[in-house]
């Protein structure tokens, strides 16, 4: 099988002073690499995506690999190989599992100016064709796939776009795992219109501190609160959970970004067990 390194580029030049700093690491050597990884490009309705692939270092089963195709490559990525590193990605500890993730062609993996409107807003369904239509075959014409353990993964505005293209193609995606998922942006949608198959595996997680008065309690900032109140984070995503039938696994002690690392770490063990 052919593959390829991915580079892994920290994002120094966003950092006050970040190109001195990007010599500097220059002179200790050559960038950190990957082993079983590769890297391609796909186009998309508001500019190319990036996307990442990494392979256990197992055979695939009879079945095929596990697979968890990720939002926000540049979030998720790494920290998603790394749990399953430390798991074991074996039988009977764990199972072999492929990460494909889709960011930007950045330093960093991730465009804010297009995160919105590529997830959430006017874009999000040429996003999801580009997922279903481009990346899953490429991907798995090269790499064996178990279609009943096929995850899509994402949180916040990648949790809401997980949601709905799981909700939307339960034909392709048997689980879904969704990170404070801004349903927000659609409660329509989701709360209502959404259809809600039957057979897939869903996650919905929350950081505890992600209700108001906890965020109020702990010390947040008062505009921070108040957009946790106007956005119903909490609220939205327990009756969405409740139109899935299933309940809302809160993370203790997690802000919104803090509920990042649990939250990838509970959707392995969605897709495992």
């Amino acid at each position: 099988m052919r593959r390829s390194l991915v580079t892994l580029m920290i994002g120094l030049s966003a950092l006050p002073g970040g190109e001195v700093f990007a010599e500097g690491i220059a002179d200790l050597g050559p960038p950190v690499t990957l082993t079983r990884t590769a890297t391609f490009d796909v186009a998309g309705a508001g500019g190319s995506f990036r996307v990442l692939v990494a392979m256990p270092d197992a055979p695939p089963p009879p079945e095929g690999y596990r697979a968890i195709y990720a939002l926000d490559a540049g979030w998720t990525f790494g920290t998603l190989l790394d749990q399953l590193a430390l798991r074991g990605t074996v039988p009977p500890a764990g199972a072999p599992t492929l990460v494909i993730a889709l960011g930007w062609p950045t330093d960093t993996l991730i465009d804010t100016s297009r995160r919105g409107p590529d997830l959430t807003g006017d874009n999000a369904a040429a996003t999801l064709e580009v997922l279903t239509d481009v990346v899953i075959p490429r991907v798995e014409a090269s790499l064996p796939v178990d279609p009943k353990h096929r995850m899509i993964l994402g949180h916040s505005f990648g949790g809401a776009f997980a949601l709905r293209a799981g909700l939307s193609r339960p034909d392709l995606f048997s689980h879904i795992a969704a990170g404070s998922p801004s349903i927000w942006t659609e409660p329509d949608w989701f709360l209502h219109e959404a259809v809600v198959p039957q057979g897939q595996q869903r996650l919905i997680t929350l950081g505890a501190l992600e209700t108001p008065e906890a965020a109020s309690a702990s010390g947040e900032p008062a505009d921070r609160v108040a957009r946790l109140k106007t956005r119903d984070m909490a609220g939205r995503a327990s009756a969405m959970a409740d139109r899935l039938g299933i309940t809302v696994t809160l993370l203790p002690g997690a802000s919104h970004g803090g509920s990042l690392a649990p939250f990838l770490a509970r959707a392995i063990e969605s897709l495992w067990h």
